[in-house]
């Protein structure tokens, strides 16, 4: 770590408090992202951050997919040289029963060295993170080279389609990048007292099912009459629950679980179940993303039926998330649930991709500024790295294509716990350490892509 880096890093430090408060600020603001045209309104978060840069002297531009849709850009830099993109968002998941929430979900309560509330992991603690850095750069005076893009847009938990969608299609080169960083991993990993992280370079795809069961409907005093659509609707289920994707482990990661969790022992698509089995008994985090990242996954989240409670359903539909492997394609994912449902009269169904797999190198220059930059956030110099891959879908898809080489990677604080994140749960919080390591990964990043001396 350099003396110039040194100085910034304790810059960072002297405004954790800042750092803490606008992680609290941003979570208190409510951008709750139903998957309407109408929902979001992550304009009321992207207002408030223009202002918050404003204050130091950063210029922002709010990009309106529609009235209520907001995405914020600020920039930095001279322009005559590399191009670095911070990418985060500013919506989140709904809340279903705020009575089961420790904390109220939109508090911003800081407890247990911890922020709380809705969006606090995912993904506002990065966003002030990010923002953060670029306050911070201005502040020191730090001469960039090149160009900072600060991009925080709306609609990433319903598909980006008034977000990066909307950016990549509207505004292309305002994203064009030579590099990015983005959510999508940075967690790390323990092994033998040495930490490890590994670079998400890559993501599965989503799909989604809809399967619809016809049924016949009658008054429910005569349900005999009737043939029910909710009861056919249980084959389905159980035959959904019942399958068995096809297992590999043609993933990159599979080839460095010796430095990642001490396996040396070569792993096939006929053992990694074995292996993943007895990892779980000392590392369940882990072997679960493994898992996670060997298979496809196919699991019914929603159901639908019937229109009063005095009628018999004539008609259910299933709603199922699919999390394909880079190599699985639209058509072998209609393969998988036209076996599922073979047999079945009166059953349909429709695939509708959401997210294409999608990848960017290992192999790049790009990788050693970002294991640099996390050494000095972290204050560690002997952490190793390894390819990794996100078992979510994220707005990485939108930009990788105008040749963004882009990382799925803000690396959480080694003191911080990921199991206690609860993104897309209840009690979702986010380590105050892991805000301020994230502040501290962009500052050290775009300090080393750059800067004139670097």
């Amino acid at each position: 770590m350099t003396a110039e880096i040194s100085r910034l890093m304790e810059l960072v430090d002297a405004a954790a408090d800042e750092v803490v408060r606008l992680t609290q600020d941003l979570v208190r603001i409510p951008t709750v992202n139903f998957g309407t045209p109408e929902s979001g309104d992550e304009m009321a978060a992207a207002t408030f951050l223009r202002d918050k840069l404003a204050e130091d002297g950063i210029d922002a531009t709010i990009y309106a997919a529609s009235e209520n849709r907001g995405n914020l850009v600020a920039t930095l830099g001279d322009g005559n040289g590399p191009r670095l993109l911070f990418m985060s968002h500013t919506d989140v998941v709904p809340v279903e029963d705020p009575d089961q929430w420790t904390y109220p979900p939109f508090s911003g309560e800081i407890a247990d060295g911890r922020i709380w509330g809705r969006g606090a992991s995912d993904m506002k603690g990065t966003v002030a993170a990010q923002a953060m850095a670029l306050i911070l750069l201005k502040r020191a005076g730090v001469p960039l080279k090149g160009t900072l893009t600060f991009a925080t847009c709306a609609d990433e938990e319903a598909g980006g389609a008034y977000g990066f969608g909307w950016m990549a299609k509207h505004h292309p080169d305002v994203l064009r990048a030579d590099f990015a960083v983005n959510e999508g991993g940075g967690g790390p990993v323990r092994h033998d007292g040495r930490l490890i992280y590994p670079i998400s370079t890559g993501e599965k795809g989503r799909l989604e099912i809809h399967i619809r069961i016809r049924g016949r409907g009658w008054h429910a005093s005569q349900p005999w009459r009737a043939d029910n659509a909710i009861y056919k609707a249980e084959e389905v289920i159980r035959r959904i629950r019942a399958w068995r994707p096809e297992v590999s482990t043609r993933a990159e990661i599979f080839q460095h679980l010796d430095t990642l969790a001490g396996i040396t022992e070569p792993v096939t698509d006929e053992n990694i179940d074995q292996v993943l089995a007895e990892l779980e008994k000392r590392n369940p985090n882990l072997a679960s993303m493994l898992r996670a990242a060997s298979r496809m996954t196919l699991v019914a989240t929603m159901i639908q039926a019937g229109v009063k409670s005095n009628s018999v359903a004539e008609a259910c539909t299933i709603i199922c998330d699919v999390r394909s492997l880079p190599w699985q394609d639209v058509e072998y994912v209609r393969s998988q649930v036209a076996g599922i449902l073979e047999g079945l009269d009166g059953v349909s169904f429709e695939v509708i991709e959401t997210a294409v797999s999608n990848a960017s190198p290992y192999d790049s220059p790009f990788r050693e500024a970002v294991e640099a930059a996390t050494r000095d956030a972290i204050g560690v110099d002997d952490i190793a790295f390894v390819p990794g891959i996100s078992v979510g879908f994220t707005d990485s898809r939108f930009v990788r294509p105008l040749g963004n080489v882009t990382y799925g990677f803000v690396p959480s604080a080694p003191t911080d716990d990921p199991s206690r994140s609860g993104a897309h749960n209840i009690n979702e919080s986010i380590g105050i350490d892991s805000v301020i390591a994230a502040t501290k990964f962009h500052v050290a990043l775009a300090y080393r892509l750059l800067t004139r001396t670097s």
